[in-house]
This record gives C-alpha cells, sequence and structure tokens, in this order.
C-alpha cells in the first residue's frame, strides 16, 4: 500500500470491436506462448505512450514483470488479469480484509518510548474503523480461537491476519483498549470532518452512502472553524467531499483546515471534481483543474465530470489552510496547485510536517518540511481479449496556469510555505493538528 496511491491514474479503456472476436482462434493458433504475447503487446504501448526515452539496446528477459521494472520507471507496473481487477476494485472503494496499515517501530525512535507493532492508517467505514480501533494505536497481541498471539514484528501481525478466515471473530489488544472486530468485504471512505463540537464520517450501506453526525469534536479548534481530511483520490471521495462541504455550510462555518498528510493521490477525475467544490463559485475560475503534457507535445486538460450544486461548493471568501507532509503526493500536489492558482489559498496557507530525527531515522526516504514532488501522470491500458494491463507513465502534470510543475521538488518553504513540528507522521491525538491550529490562528498554547 506504500507507493500504490502515488500517482494520478488516467483509465484509457479499450473498445472491443465485434470483429475482434472472430480473431481469438488466430491468437490461440499464433503459436506464441502467453508471455510471448503479453510481451509483444506491451512493448506496443510502450513504444506508443511511454513519456520518458529508454534504451535502445534493452533485451527482452524473464517474464514481462522483470522486463517493466528494469527499464521502466517506479510508476510504471504491469498486471496479470487477476491482478487488475483487485486494482479496480480497490481504486472504485470495493475493499476486503480489516482496513489498516502498519509498521513496526524499533524501540528508541517513537516519541514517549514506545515500540512495536503501528498502526499508520484505519480506513474509513471499514471492519477496524467500526470496531474502536484508530491510527496511532500499539497492536501487543492478538486472540483468536482461544490462543493469544503476541506481536513482535511486522510480519508476525501479517501472519496472524492471513491465518484468519473473512467473517471470523478475533480481538486484538492495543495500548488503548481490547477491540473485538473481523475481516469482511466493505466499501471504504476518504472523508471525514470534525468541528470543535460535532464530527461527521461517512459510511456504506448496500452501496448507499451516508453522512454520520455524532457530538464531540476536537476541543483544539476555535468556533467556526472544520477540520476536514482526505485520505485518497478514490472511489466517492468528490461526492462524500461535496457532502461534507454542504455540512460545513449548513454550520455556517467561516475557516477550513483541508488535511492532505499521506495522501498518496488517486485518480485525476476525482481530483478534478474536488477542485471544482472548492473553485466553484469563484467568479473567474480557471477552466481546468490541470494540464497533462504528453510526449509528443499535445496537452490534455482535467475538466470536471460532475457538477454540484451550490450548497455543496465552498462559498468564495471561506479562509482555507492545508496540511501536508512528505507522503503528500501527486493528486494532492494537484489539488494545491488548483486551489493556488484560483487564489483560494497562498502558499504561506501550506503547512508542511517537519519530522523529529526519530522518523526521520526510520523513514530515510522522507522529504522533511517538504511534500513528495510527483509532477507525472499515469494511464493504464487493459488487454481488451486477455485482460492483463500495463500502467504507463505517460505524461508531465501542470497546474492551472500552464507552466508550474512540481516534479522532482515537491513544495517547500523556499515557495513561501510554512512547517509544523511532527513528532511522527500519525499520532493518536493529532498534536501536530493541536500545534498547526495554533499556527494558523495565532493562539497561545
Amino acid at each position: 500500500m506504500s507507493n500504490n496511491g502515488r500517482y494520478i491514474t488516467k483509465i484509457k479503456k479499450l473498445l472491443l470491436p465485434i470483429a475482434v472476436f472472430a480473431l481469438i482462434p488466430v491468437f490461440l493458433l499464433c503459436g506464441c506462448n502467453t508471455e510471448e504475447r503479453a510481451f509483444k503487446w506491451v512493448e506496443g504501448k510502450i513504444n506508443e505512450h511511454y513519456y520518458f526515452p529508454l534504451p535502445e539496446d534493452r533485451e527482452y528477459e524473464g517474464s514481462v514483470k522483470d522486463y517493466v521494472n528494469k527499464y521502466l520507471d517506479m510508476y510504471s507496473s504491469f498486471y496479470t488479469a487477476e491482478e487488475y481487477k483487485k486494482v479496480e476494485a480497490t481504486s472504485s472503494g470495493s475493499m476486503s480484509g480489516l482496513g489498516v496499515s502498519y509498521e513496526y517501530i524499533p524501540q528508541g525512535v517513537y516519541p514517549g518510548g514506545q515500540s512495536g507493532l503501528y498502526l499508520t492508517k484505519v480506513v474509513g467505514n471499514s471492519p477496524a474503523y467500526h470496531a474502536g480501533l484508530r491510527a496511532g494505536e500499539f497492536v501487543y497481541s492478538g486472540g483468536y480461537n482461544g490462543e493469544l498471539t503476541t506481536f513482535d514484528s511486522y510480519s508476525s501481525f501479517t501472519l496472524f491476519l492471513d491465518g484468519i478466515p473473512k467473517d471470523e471473530m478475533f480481538v486484538l489488544n492495543t495500548d488503548k483498549g481490547a477491540y473485538q472486530t473481523r475481516k469482511k468485504d466493505y466499501t471504504a471512505s476518504y472523508c471525514y470532518m470534525v468541528t470543535n463540537s460535532a464530527e461527521w464520517n461517512v459510511t456504506y450501506e448496500n452501496n448507499s452512502m451516508h453522512i454520520v453526525e455524532e457530538s464531540g469534536g476536537k476541543s483544539c479548534l476555535p468556533d467556526g472553524a472544520a477540520y476536514l481530511r482526505l485520505d485518497k483520490f478514490y472511489g466517492n471521495a468528490a461526492q462524500e467531499m461535496a457532502a461534507l462541504i454542504e455540512k460545513f455550510n449548513a454550520e455556517e462555518c467561516t475557516s477550513l483546515i483541508l488535511d492532505l498528510r499521506q495522501n498518496g493521490g488517486g485518480y485525476v477525475d476525482v481530483m478534478s471534481n474536488i477542485s471544482t467544490i472548492y473553485t466553484g463559485q469563484l467568479q473567474n475560475a480557471m477552466p481546468s483543474a490541470g494540464v497533462a503534457q504528453y510526449k509528443n507535445g499535445s496537452r490534455d486538460y482535467f475538466k470536471p465530470t460532475v457538477s454540484f450544486p451550490a450548497s455543496k461548493q465552498l462559498k468564495a471568501g471561506v479562509k482555507v489552510s492545508v496540511l501536508a507532509d512528505s507522503g503528500s503526493a501527486s493528486a494532492s500536489e494537484a489539488l494545491v496547485g488548483s486551489l493556488i492558482c484560483n487564489g483560494v489559498v497562498d502558499y504561506s496557507d501550506i503547512y508542511i510536517s517537519d519530522f523529529d530525527e526519530g522518523y526521520l531515522s526510520l523513514h530515510a526516504t522522507a522529504n522533511n518540511c517538504r511534500t513528495y514532488g510527483k509532477g507525472i501522470m499515469q494511464s493504464t491500458y487493459r488487454h481488451p481479449v486477455y485482460g492483463y494491463a500495463i500502467k504507463l507513465t505517460t505524461a508531465l502534470i501542470y497546474w492551472p496556469d500552464n507552466t508550474t510543475t512540481i516534479h522532482g521538488t515537491g513544495l517547500g518553504t523556499e515557495m513561501g510555505c510554512k512547517t509544523v513540528k511532527a513528532g511522527w507522521s500519525v499520532t493518536y491525538d493529532d498534536e501536530q493538528l493541536s500545534l498547526a491550529v495554533r499556527q494558523i490562528y495565532g493562539l497561545s498554547a
């Protein structure tokens, strides 16, 4: 999961003419084995669409996956038919399992001295979320069928979860308590909003979206302020965002903190639709949310595919601040670009995580005080007969101003962005949010 979201994906469906069915026997009798046939098709797509130059002396060795991994960039991938079905299901929001991401933290690096199996993400509307588990908890052990398993490594937790059939109940013991849960199929939600008095969660039942309001809230937020987290640009994220902005308007809030921390990206159309929620009521909004430039020099402008009513659009003049970090990539950076180019925010409204040394020592690739810096787009092509697919880097992304690209650099302090101290990327009480709120609103500790 760590890198799967760090791209903007544009699906290009290949239409299957009726005549192709008559050609299937020819394919089967051409003498090519499955690997050779896949390689020829993949090589054709690479020659036609891949953005970067490739060495002329490249050779086909091993599997198609080996070839793609050897010669193409880190964002390009080959999927078998079964793998691609799973990719499509995940990107649409259809999930199966517990709904958590995690890492193992050794002693001596985490603030406060704790160590062990650490939850870095709990997916909205997942079994884990409904059981009460939250990101930032340390999971010490699990119980299933009368046996207790202690988690002393990343793999020990993975093996524990893999060994439990779907829909079987089990218990996870964390530093916050014991949780009874199970693995099952669910529809992920990607947005969450809270004020100082209430919170709104997005849930799904029978493929129908519901906004659930609960009392409570985050005490660090001042009156009139709302915090809205966006986890991925997948599934119904744009519709969820629009529904929560409608609640924002109904609550007569006057300022918004948009959290894009650890949001690695997603789909172009989802990003474009979310962008128009923030720019739709501006008098001189730019016509696109971004621009893709292909290797032949042609350009494609990202236009919204849905239109939200005024009640689901942010009103002009609302103060917006953005939280980001080294995990904010691709579609997240593109959305920020749209907000900046349309005057919804300024660079000085972007607050980027400044991590502690302990976090940086364990995450050597993290760009401290800077977003990830991915301004290229991947397009996915699926074989119309055999079902396998190739995801290729096909374009360089520009912001709506047609000139700005952050690929390889990201957003940083030299542009005017501000920083916020962060002990870790995710903590249970989100201390970083409290610090950011103080900076944004000029509050004392």
